[in-house]
Protein backbone atom coordinates (compact mmCIF):
# COMPACT_ATOMS: atom_id res chain seq x y z
CA UNK A 1 0.00 0.00 0.00
CA UNK A 2 1.39 3.57 -1.21
CA UNK A 3 0.70 6.53 1.21
CA UNK A 4 2.74 9.69 0.69
CA UNK A 5 5.54 10.67 3.07
CA UNK A 6 3.28 13.35 4.33
CA UNK A 7 0.85 10.71 5.41
CA UNK A 8 0.64 9.78 9.32
CA UNK A 9 0.00 5.60 9.40
CA UNK A 10 0.44 4.02 12.48
CA UNK A 11 0.09 0.64 13.75
CA UNK A 12 -3.34 -0.41 15.27
CA UNK A 13 -3.83 -3.48 17.73
CA UNK A 14 -3.99 -7.10 15.77
CA UNK A 15 -4.85 -10.67 17.17
CA UNK A 16 -2.28 -12.43 15.03
CA UNK A 17 -0.95 -14.34 17.89
CA UNK A 18 -3.99 -15.17 19.38
CA UNK A 19 -4.61 -18.60 17.88
CA UNK A 20 -8.73 -18.12 18.92
CA UNK A 21 -8.60 -15.03 16.52
CA UNK A 22 -6.69 -17.42 13.71
CA UNK A 23 -9.35 -20.21 14.05
CA UNK A 24 -12.54 -17.75 14.45
CA UNK A 25 -11.02 -16.16 10.61
CA UNK A 26 -10.81 -20.10 9.26
CA UNK A 27 -14.37 -20.53 10.36
CA UNK A 28 -15.55 -17.60 8.82
CA UNK A 29 -13.27 -18.24 5.70
CA UNK A 30 -14.96 -21.75 5.32
CA UNK A 31 -18.69 -20.33 6.16
CA UNK A 32 -18.31 -18.10 2.63
CA UNK A 33 -20.24 -15.27 4.65
CA UNK A 34 -18.75 -13.02 1.59
CA UNK A 35 -20.97 -14.78 -0.65
CA UNK A 36 -24.17 -12.72 0.44
CA UNK A 37 -22.34 -9.91 -1.23
CA UNK A 38 -21.53 -11.94 -4.67
CA UNK A 39 -23.79 -11.67 -7.73
CA UNK A 40 -25.99 -9.49 -9.76
CA UNK A 41 -27.62 -6.11 -7.94
CA UNK A 42 -30.96 -8.05 -7.55
CA UNK A 43 -29.31 -11.25 -6.78
CA UNK A 44 -27.29 -9.68 -3.79
CA UNK A 45 -30.32 -7.33 -2.68
CA UNK A 46 -32.57 -10.58 -2.59
CA UNK A 47 -29.86 -12.51 -0.39
CA UNK A 48 -30.07 -8.78 1.73
CA UNK A 49 -33.82 -8.64 1.90
CA UNK A 50 -33.88 -12.29 3.08
CA UNK A 51 -31.37 -11.68 5.73
CA UNK A 52 -33.29 -8.50 6.72
CA UNK A 53 -36.57 -10.32 7.60
CA UNK A 54 -35.02 -11.76 10.67
CA UNK A 55 -35.42 -8.80 13.06
CA UNK A 56 -32.94 -6.52 10.91
CA UNK A 57 -35.24 -3.08 11.59
CA UNK A 58 -36.35 -0.89 14.78
CA UNK A 59 -37.30 -2.36 17.77
CA UNK A 60 -37.73 -0.51 20.79
CA UNK A 61 -35.63 -1.49 23.30
CA UNK A 62 -37.20 -2.66 27.07
CA UNK A 63 -34.95 -3.56 29.43
CA UNK A 64 -33.72 -1.12 32.09
CA UNK A 65 -29.64 -1.03 31.35
CA UNK A 66 -30.24 2.30 29.76
CA UNK A 67 -32.84 5.37 29.56
CA UNK A 68 -34.03 5.11 25.64
CA UNK A 69 -35.30 7.90 23.47
CA UNK A 70 -37.23 7.39 19.84
CA UNK A 71 -36.60 10.53 18.00
CA UNK A 72 -38.41 10.72 14.53
CA UNK A 73 -36.50 11.79 12.12
CA UNK A 74 -38.87 13.33 8.59
CA UNK A 75 -41.76 11.44 10.83
CA UNK A 76 -40.94 8.46 9.50
CA UNK A 77 -37.22 6.97 10.21
CA UNK A 78 -36.03 6.23 13.90
CA UNK A 79 -32.77 7.45 15.49
CA UNK A 80 -32.55 5.73 19.19
CA UNK A 81 -30.85 7.94 22.09
CA UNK A 82 -28.74 5.86 24.30
CA UNK A 83 -28.13 7.65 27.85
CA UNK A 84 -26.65 4.66 30.19
CA UNK A 85 -27.13 7.35 33.25
CA UNK A 86 -30.94 7.78 33.04
CA UNK A 87 -30.27 10.90 32.13
CA UNK A 88 -28.75 13.26 28.80
CA UNK A 89 -25.40 14.34 29.28
CA UNK A 90 -22.87 17.14 27.42
CA UNK A 91 -21.22 14.67 25.87
CA UNK A 92 -23.00 12.28 22.91
CA UNK A 93 -21.24 9.95 20.08
CA UNK A 94 -23.41 9.64 16.50
CA UNK A 95 -22.86 6.06 16.41
CA UNK A 96 -23.50 5.17 11.98
CA UNK A 97 -24.25 1.24 11.89
CA UNK A 98 -22.89 -0.62 7.92
CA UNK A 99 -24.11 -3.28 6.17
CA UNK A 100 -23.13 -2.11 2.58
CA UNK A 101 -26.74 0.20 2.91
CA UNK A 102 -28.87 -2.98 2.00
CA UNK A 103 -28.51 -4.76 5.46
CA UNK A 104 -30.33 -3.18 8.29
CA UNK A 105 -29.01 -3.33 12.16
CA UNK A 106 -29.55 -6.20 14.33
CA UNK A 107 -29.98 -5.80 18.29
CA UNK A 108 -26.27 -6.28 18.52
CA UNK A 109 -25.67 -3.43 17.40
CA UNK A 110 -27.55 -1.70 20.12
CA UNK A 111 -25.54 -3.55 22.37
CA UNK A 112 -22.68 -2.53 21.33
CA UNK A 113 -24.05 1.06 21.36
CA UNK A 114 -24.68 0.56 25.10
CA UNK A 115 -21.19 -0.44 25.56
CA UNK A 116 -19.95 2.72 23.89
CA UNK A 117 -21.98 4.89 25.93
CA UNK A 118 -20.56 2.97 29.09
CA UNK A 119 -17.04 3.14 28.05
CA UNK A 120 -16.85 6.41 26.58
CA UNK A 121 -19.02 8.09 29.24
CA UNK A 122 -21.57 9.81 26.65
CA UNK A 123 -25.08 9.59 25.11
CA UNK A 124 -24.84 7.63 21.89
CA UNK A 125 -27.79 8.22 18.75
CA UNK A 126 -28.14 5.69 16.87
CA UNK A 127 -30.07 6.46 13.11
CA UNK A 128 -31.67 3.52 11.80
CA UNK A 129 -31.26 5.34 8.19
CA UNK A 130 -33.39 4.03 5.00
CA UNK A 131 -31.60 1.20 3.50
CA UNK A 132 -31.00 1.73 -0.55
CA UNK A 133 -33.72 -1.08 -1.04
CA UNK A 134 -36.46 1.48 -2.04
CA UNK A 135 -33.60 4.77 -1.31
CA UNK A 136 -30.41 6.53 -2.72
CA UNK A 137 -27.47 6.68 -0.60
CA UNK A 138 -27.84 10.32 -0.55
CA UNK A 139 -31.48 9.79 1.35
CA UNK A 140 -29.78 8.40 3.95
CA UNK A 141 -26.58 11.25 4.04
CA UNK A 142 -29.66 13.97 4.88
CA UNK A 143 -31.39 11.50 7.16
CA UNK A 144 -28.04 11.16 9.32
CA UNK A 145 -27.74 14.84 9.15
CA UNK A 146 -30.90 15.63 10.69
CA UNK A 147 -30.14 13.21 13.14
CA UNK A 148 -26.50 15.64 13.48
CA UNK A 149 -29.00 19.25 13.57
CA UNK A 150 -31.27 17.98 15.93
CA UNK A 151 -28.34 16.40 18.39
CA UNK A 152 -27.28 20.42 18.20
CA UNK A 153 -30.04 21.41 20.23
CA UNK A 154 -28.67 19.42 23.54
CA UNK A 155 -24.84 19.36 22.55
CA UNK A 156 -22.22 21.75 21.93
CA UNK A 157 -20.77 20.48 18.06
CA UNK A 158 -17.39 19.96 19.49
CA UNK A 159 -18.39 17.80 22.10
CA UNK A 160 -20.25 15.51 19.25
CA UNK A 161 -17.59 12.75 17.90
CA UNK A 162 -19.10 11.04 15.22
CA UNK A 163 -17.79 7.03 14.77
CA UNK A 164 -19.41 4.67 12.08
CA UNK A 165 -18.05 1.30 10.56
CA UNK A 166 -17.94 -0.08 7.51
CA UNK A 167 -20.55 1.65 4.87
CA UNK A 168 -21.88 3.89 8.21
CA UNK A 169 -17.99 4.73 8.13
CA UNK A 170 -18.36 6.04 5.09
CA UNK A 171 -22.00 8.26 5.93
CA UNK A 172 -20.15 10.06 8.24
CA UNK A 173 -17.45 10.60 5.68
CA UNK A 174 -20.13 11.85 3.25
CA UNK A 175 -21.44 13.67 5.81
CA UNK A 176 -18.56 16.17 6.13
CA UNK A 177 -19.12 16.44 2.73
CA UNK A 178 -22.74 17.41 2.83
CA UNK A 179 -22.00 19.93 5.56
CA UNK A 180 -19.30 21.38 3.80
CA UNK A 181 -22.21 22.01 0.56
CA UNK A 182 -24.67 23.77 2.85
CA UNK A 183 -22.53 25.88 4.09
CA UNK A 184 -21.16 26.93 0.58
CA UNK A 185 -24.91 27.76 0.15
CA UNK A 186 -25.04 29.97 2.56
CA UNK A 187 -25.43 27.61 5.98
CA UNK A 188 -23.40 27.78 9.11
CA UNK A 189 -23.34 24.40 10.62
CA UNK A 190 -20.55 23.42 12.76
CA UNK A 191 -18.52 20.48 12.26
CA UNK A 192 -18.35 17.84 14.87
CA UNK A 193 -15.29 17.09 17.53
CA UNK A 194 -13.60 14.27 15.93
CA UNK A 195 -14.45 11.59 13.51
CA UNK A 196 -13.49 7.53 13.69
CA UNK A 197 -14.72 5.71 10.50
CA UNK A 198 -13.84 1.91 10.99
CA UNK A 199 -13.38 0.14 7.61
CA UNK A 200 -14.85 3.07 5.44
CA UNK A 201 -15.55 2.01 2.01
CA UNK A 202 -15.85 3.71 -1.43
CA UNK A 203 -16.58 3.82 -5.22
CA UNK A 204 -13.30 2.66 -6.91
CA UNK A 205 -12.32 5.28 -9.66
CA UNK A 206 -8.80 5.66 -9.76
CA UNK A 207 -6.32 2.36 -11.75
CA UNK A 208 -4.68 2.25 -8.43
CA UNK A 209 -8.07 1.71 -6.46
CA UNK A 210 -9.00 -0.94 -8.90
CA UNK A 211 -5.66 -2.54 -9.22
CA UNK A 212 -5.39 -2.59 -5.23
CA UNK A 213 -8.77 -4.23 -3.87
CA UNK A 214 -8.35 -6.74 -6.77
CA UNK A 215 -5.04 -7.84 -5.08
CA UNK A 216 -6.99 -7.56 -1.68
CA UNK A 217 -9.78 -9.15 -2.51
CA UNK A 218 -7.57 -12.57 -2.35
CA UNK A 219 -7.20 -11.62 1.52
CA UNK A 220 -10.55 -10.68 2.64
CA UNK A 221 -12.59 -13.00 4.20
CA UNK A 222 -15.62 -10.95 4.50
CA UNK A 223 -15.88 -8.15 1.38
CA UNK A 224 -15.59 -9.33 -2.21
CA UNK A 225 -13.99 -6.88 -4.10
CA UNK A 226 -16.77 -7.23 -6.90
CA UNK A 227 -19.32 -5.67 -4.51
CA UNK A 228 -17.76 -1.93 -4.92
CA UNK A 229 -19.02 -1.99 -8.35
CA UNK A 230 -22.32 -3.52 -7.32
CA UNK A 231 -22.67 -0.98 -4.68
CA UNK A 232 -22.41 1.62 -7.10
CA UNK A 233 -25.72 0.75 -8.75
CA UNK A 234 -27.56 -0.08 -5.72
CA UNK A 235 -26.67 2.78 -3.93
CA UNK A 236 -27.88 5.20 -6.69
CA UNK A 237 -31.14 3.39 -6.93
CA UNK A 238 -31.61 4.48 -10.53
CA UNK A 239 -30.80 8.39 -9.60
CA UNK A 240 -27.99 10.82 -10.66
CA UNK A 241 -26.15 10.76 -7.42
CA UNK A 242 -23.44 13.11 -7.46
CA UNK A 243 -20.21 11.03 -8.04
CA UNK A 244 -18.62 12.74 -4.80
CA UNK A 245 -21.17 10.91 -2.40
CA UNK A 246 -20.11 7.49 -4.45
CA UNK A 247 -16.42 7.77 -4.16
CA UNK A 248 -16.46 8.82 -1.16
CA UNK A 249 -12.27 8.54 -1.22
CA UNK A 250 -12.84 11.61 -3.19
CA UNK A 251 -14.89 13.45 -0.72
CA UNK A 252 -14.75 17.18 0.05
CA UNK A 253 -13.26 16.99 3.64
CA UNK A 254 -12.46 21.21 3.73
CA UNK A 255 -12.75 21.71 7.53
CA UNK A 256 -13.05 18.32 9.28
CA UNK A 257 -12.24 17.55 12.57
CA UNK A 258 -9.39 15.26 13.41
CA UNK A 259 -10.57 12.06 12.21
CA UNK A 260 -8.81 8.29 13.02
CA UNK A 261 -9.58 5.85 10.32
CA UNK A 262 -9.06 2.00 11.24
CA UNK A 263 -8.46 -0.32 8.81
CA UNK A 264 -7.47 -4.02 8.60
CA UNK A 265 -4.39 -4.86 6.46
CA UNK A 266 -6.34 -7.85 5.28
CA UNK A 267 -9.64 -6.64 3.95
CA UNK A 268 -10.14 -5.22 0.71
CA UNK A 269 -11.85 -1.75 1.57
CA UNK A 270 -7.91 -0.96 3.27
CA UNK A 271 -7.10 -0.04 -0.62
CA UNK A 272 -9.23 2.67 -0.34
CA UNK A 273 -7.15 4.26 2.75
CA UNK A 274 -4.25 6.37 0.71
CA UNK A 275 -6.82 8.16 -1.44
CA UNK A 276 -8.63 9.15 1.80
CA UNK A 277 -5.12 10.37 2.99
CA UNK A 278 -4.75 12.14 0.05
CA UNK A 279 -8.39 14.22 -0.26
CA UNK A 280 -7.51 15.06 3.60
CA UNK A 281 -4.22 16.30 2.83
CA UNK A 282 -5.27 18.13 -0.30
CA UNK A 283 -8.12 19.67 2.12
CA UNK A 284 -5.85 20.92 4.87
CA UNK A 285 -7.92 18.57 7.73
CA UNK A 286 -5.80 16.12 9.53
CA UNK A 287 -6.21 12.60 9.94
CA UNK A 288 -4.19 9.14 10.73
CA UNK A 289 -4.49 5.67 9.46
CA UNK A 290 -4.10 3.24 11.77
CA UNK A 291 -3.45 -0.05 10.37
CA UNK A 292 -4.07 -3.66 12.30
CA UNK A 293 -1.85 -5.53 10.13
CA UNK A 294 -3.53 -8.56 8.69
CA UNK A 295 -6.81 -8.24 10.55
CA UNK A 296 -9.97 -8.21 9.03
CA UNK A 297 -12.83 -5.84 8.15
CA UNK A 298 -14.52 -3.91 10.97
CA UNK A 299 -11.96 -5.89 13.66
CA UNK A 300 -11.64 -2.68 15.53
CA UNK A 301 -15.40 -2.20 16.81
CA UNK A 302 -15.42 -6.20 17.13
CA UNK A 303 -14.66 -6.80 21.11
CA UNK A 304 -16.33 -9.93 21.47
CA UNK A 305 -13.63 -11.78 19.04
CA UNK A 306 -10.66 -12.88 20.58
CA UNK A 307 -8.08 -11.10 19.94
CA UNK A 308 -10.21 -8.01 18.61
CA UNK A 309 -10.46 -6.15 22.32
CA UNK A 310 -7.31 -4.26 22.37
CA UNK A 311 -8.67 -2.49 19.14
CA UNK A 312 -11.47 -1.39 20.58
CA UNK A 313 -10.46 -0.37 24.12
CA UNK A 314 -7.68 1.93 21.74
CA UNK A 315 -10.68 3.10 20.01
CA UNK A 316 -12.34 3.89 23.32
CA UNK A 317 -9.83 5.54 24.62
CA UNK A 318 -9.42 8.00 21.74
CA UNK A 319 -12.88 9.10 22.45
CA UNK A 320 -12.31 9.23 25.87
CA UNK A 321 -9.27 11.49 26.08
CA UNK A 322 -10.80 13.94 23.76
CA UNK A 323 -13.61 14.13 25.86
CA UNK A 324 -11.25 14.80 28.50
CA UNK A 325 -9.02 17.22 26.52
CA UNK A 326 -12.38 19.01 25.74
CA UNK A 327 -13.10 19.56 29.46
CA UNK A 328 -10.26 21.25 30.44
CA UNK A 329 -10.74 23.61 27.51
Amino acid sequence: MKFDKHDKVVKAPDALNNPLYKLIKAVVKAAKIRNSLVGTKEEVLAKAAKMNAKNRHFIMPDDSKAHYTDHLIYGNYHCLEIDIEKKRRKKAVLFVFGGGMILGSDKGDVGISRKISETANADVWFPYYPLCHEHDMLENVQMIFECYAKMLKFYKAENIVFLGFSSGGALILDLITYINELNDSGSSIPMPGMLIPISPGSVPVTETEKAEIKVLDKRDIMIPAEYMYTAHDIMCHGRDIPEIYLATAHGDFRNAPMTHFYYGSAETLYAFAPSYAESYRKAGAKCIIHVGKGMHHCYALQYFIPGCKPAFNEVMRLIQNYFKKEKRV
